[in-house]
């Protein structure tokens, strides 16, 4: 296959209700397909393709997930989708080799009861999606005039947060949440018309929304943020507190059907972290 007739394989695989993986070649395993690359594909071409589609991929430089045939196959990138990873690399004979492959990953009840809620974040999406840039917190919180959420940090500096999870759920960038906090505290209207934009006493802080409108705060009450609830507000401006911390309300709202603000497709079958692809200077 020449670069857009395997990009046109790809989409028909990557979904998990494209019908099971299977492979030709003899003796390889279920889970994937291996797909027939021309000798002169532009690979480089290729990449970029797959990287709009797919957004940044992983590399072995950041760290790439598990992947099958290590010994036979120098895997170059990884693009993660849902349930489905599509691969890329170089055989034993220096040819281009690519496969879609099914990904691994635990059921949110599976996990370890001891496990943080950032680490049942980076288990349920497979791991983190490659750079992530040192934040200096100091300066960040110095603009925003508080103290910070350490589980919020830890989000920060494991995805980056500088995308999207599952394609619908965002967590504010440090740069995103100065602005969008410094926003509201010149707003008259307080969001959900139930507490003041912070820094008024016990007023809100943004660190998040998603594709339905509806935005995430935390409720500055007390000198701890670590112990600071989470208001959210929908679309129509209700909004809702939640005796938990922004790590536990991602996890929940992107796993629990039953959870008020949980908006995932019903037969969502895997999560993921997509980096946006940003236009190079």
């Amino acid at each position: 296959m020449d670069g857009d007739q395997l990009a046109a394989a790809v989409a028909r695989s990557m979904h998990g209700d494209a019908g099971d993986l299977t492979c030709d070649e003899p003796g390889h395993p279920g889970g994937h397909a291996c797909l027939p690359v021309s000798g002169g594909v532009d690979v480089d071409g290729l990449v970029k393709t797959l990287t709009k589609r797919y957004a940044s991929p992983f590399s072995p430089t950041h760290g790439l997930p598990p992947l099958p045939f290590g010994e036979q196959v120098g895997w170059t990138h990884a693009w993660v989708w849902g349930v489905r990873a599509v691969v890329l690399g170089r055989g034993q004979d220096g040819g281009p080799v690519m496969a879609v492959m099914e990904r691994n990953l635990p059921r949110p009840d599976e996990l370890p009861a001891e496990m943080s809620w950032v680490e049942r974040l980076v288990a349920i999406t497979g791991g983190t999606a490659p750079p992530v840039i040192a934040t200096d917190w100091d300066a960040v919180e110095s603009r925003v005039g508080t103290s910070l959420p350490s589980d919020y940090k830890k989000i920060v500096e494991t995805f980056g947060c500088d995308g999207l999870f599952d394609l619908f759920f965002e967590v504010f960038s440090p740069e995103e949440l100065s602005w969008h906090a410094g926003y509201y505290a010149g707003d008259d209207l307080a969001p959900g018309d139930e507490h003041p934009p912070f820094p008024a006493p016990g007023g809100v802080i943004p660190w998040s929304s998603n594709e339905h409108q509806e935005t995430f705060f935390w409720i500055t009450e007390g000198p701890d943020p670590d112990r600071w609830p989470v208001y959210a507000v929908d679309s129509l401006g209700k909004g809702s507190r939640f005796e938990c911390t922004a790590s536990e309300f991602l996890f929940r709202q992107m796993t629990d059907p039953h959870h008020p603000f949980f908006t995932a497709s019903d037969n969502i079958r895997g999560h993921w972290f997509m980096k946006f692809v940003r236009p190079e200077p």
